[in-house]
């Protein structure tokens, strides 16, 4: 990717990714991925089994992770849309 942040769509190696994030999204792996992910996130949304405030702690970052992994669609979505928004300026 280029060094220069205001390349926008200019930027070929730019547009790629995000268009190979766009395409993987919709893949079957990326969909088991995401069913697999919610099944890990459901088990790990308690308290069950957390003992002090280090395990608190522990299992709020995987909660974060699985979060942030399940949300990419939605981010890279509207930074790409906003890109070829800034773009057609």
């Amino acid at each position: 990717m280029s060094d220069n942040p205001q390349a926008g769509l200019k930027d070929r190696d730019l547009q790629h990714y995000y268009e190979s994030m766009e395409e993987m999204f919709v893949t079957p792996g990326w969909k088991y991925l995401t069913e697999d992910l919610q099944k890990i996130y459901e088990t790990a949304n308690s308290l069950e089994g957390i003992k002090n405030t280090e395990g608190l702690h522990y299992r709020l970052g995987q909660i974060d992770i699985l979060k942030l992994v399940a949300g990419q669609p939605a981010v890279i979505s509207a930074a790409y849309e906003q890109l070829k928004s800034d773009d057609g300026d």
